[in-house]
């Protein structure tokens, strides 16, 4: 009988440009890539720590090392998938570590079926929603600067969350008319700052708002939503544990990102439960290659939004995979496995 073999490396994924949000900024990121093989056939996962959720390259291989890989032998299906990386983890372990292993099975299956899985998950069509390009806090002529270069890009989402957040939305209404989603990265401090700043963003013409206040400020967040001419978007607020019925009082969409919720099986299933009880949904990333960009492509043929840009923003993608049509919807291609191809890099 054959066996799995596991191996993994860190690779510094290097930005166009430095990306700054309200908690930090940073220029490159270290992203731990998976590969499991058997039979011949390979499966390749992505694990993308974030500080945030005090996860690093260190803590997923940490993880990784102990991990019973041979155990993935025994696997026969999604379920049995899900069940056996619970049983055989914490929930203090690196959520970006379990989507890695996940994504690197899921992968190897389809491609030993030699489907894609998009297609094998029941997906109506390759061509999913529109994503944002999502342009970081800066000087506001840097900011300009990003947006003309992006011009390919027909929706922008805008960092926020700074004593200086008018003089943005001022200065890209300057140049573009474009639609904007606006991300304040738990910014704004009180219900009144967030009141005041979603009065001011809808009237330049602002679709959402992500994430406007602290996640621990939950009763503040009930009552902005009661209140909010806007729709808003919980990020932060959903790591995928939360109870669905209680984000959304406060929420009209959540952002499920792989690396947060661990899983793309629990994120496909978190997907339907959302929709049924009337939030809407949108599959969004960290700074991420394409491979675990085009896992999140994957999901985001179920959803009503995309903000799947990460991998656009590295200079030194390691994969190939999903596409941006002109029109700025996400197009996934036939190639079977998540549905990625390596690159030839140096790192």
């Amino acid at each position: 009988m054959s066996h799995f073999n596991s191996s993994w490396e860190v690779k510094e994924l290097h930005l166009k440009n430095v990306f700054t949000i309200a908690r930090g900024s940073k220029a490159s990121v270290k992203n731990v890539f998976l590969t499991i093989d058997k039979d011949g056939i390979e499966g390749c996962g992505e694990a993308g720590p974030n500080t945030r959720y005090n996860e690093t390259a260190e803590t997923v291989i940490q993880f990784f090392e102990t991990f019973p890989f041979e155990g993935l032998d025994s696997i026969e299906s999604e379920k049995e998938l899900e069940q056996f990386i619970s049983e055989n983890s914490k929930a203090s372990d690196p959520q970006s570590a379990k989507a890695a292993i996940e994504m690197a099975w899921l992968d190897w299956l389809a491609r030993s079926q030699n489907q894609p899985l998009w297609k094998l998950w029941g997906a109506s069509s390759s061509v999913g929603p529109l994503t944002s390009f999502t342009i970081g806090l800066d000087e506001v002529s840097v900011i300009q600067r990003k947006i003309k270069e992006a011009d390919q890009y027909p929706l922008y989402k805008i960092k926020l969350g700074t004593d200086h957040d008018h003089d943005i939305i001022e200065g890209i209404r300057k140049i573009t008319d474009k639609p904007l989603r606006v991300d304040a990265n738990e910014g704004w401090k009180t219900v009144d700052q967030a009141k005041r700043e979603i009065e001011y963003l809808e009237k330049n013409g602002i679709e959402i708002v992500e994430q406007p206040m602290h996640s621990s400020m939950k009763k503040e967040l009930n009552e902005l939503k009661e209140w909010s001419p806007l729709p808003l978007m919980a990020d932060e607020s959903f790591t995928g544990t939360e109870p669905l019925i209680e984000i959304a009082e406060a929420f009209h969409i959540i952002n499920i990102k792989l690396m947060k919720i661990g899983s793309l099986v629990k994120a496909k299933r978190t997907i339907r439960q959302a929709q049924e009880l009337g939030l809407k949904v949108m599959i969004g990333c960290m700074i991420e290659s394409s491979l675990a960009i085009t896992a999140g492509g994957v999901l985001a043929l179920f959803c009503e939004y995309a903000d799947l840009d990460g991998n656009l923003l590295i200079s030194n993608d390691p994969y190939s995979g999903l596409k941006v049509l002109e029109d700025g919807r996400i197009q996934l291609g036939n190639n079977a496995g998540i549905g990625t191809n390596k690159r030839i890099l140096e790192f």
